[in-house]
C-alpha cells in the first residue's frame, strides 16, 4: 500500500502531475465509453491513454528518487 502514498506525496509536491492524472483518466473513460456504445472515434483513445497513465507513472517514478 505504500504505493498510493508514494503518489499522494508527489502529487502534493507536483500538482500538474495531479492534473495531467484526471485529464488522462477522463481521456480513459472517454475511450471506454466510446467501446461500450460503438463510436470508433472514441474508441481510438484507448491506447493513448494507457500510454499516458504509463508515462504518469514513469514521471512520478522519477519524481520519487
Amino acid at each position: 500500500m505504500k504505493t498510493w502514498f508514494d503518489y499522494r506525496s508527489v502529487w502534493a509536491a507536483h500538482r500538474w502531475l495531479l492534473a495531467y492524472f484526471v485529464v488522462v483518466i477522463a481521456i480513459l473513460a472517454l475511450a471506454i465509453y466510446g467501446m461500450v456504445l460503438g463510436h470508433g472515434p472514441l474508441l481510438l483513445l484507448f491506447l493513448p491513454a494507457l500510454a499516458g497513465l504509463y508515462a504518469h507513472h514513469l514521471l512520478v517514478m522519477k519524481r520519487l528518487d
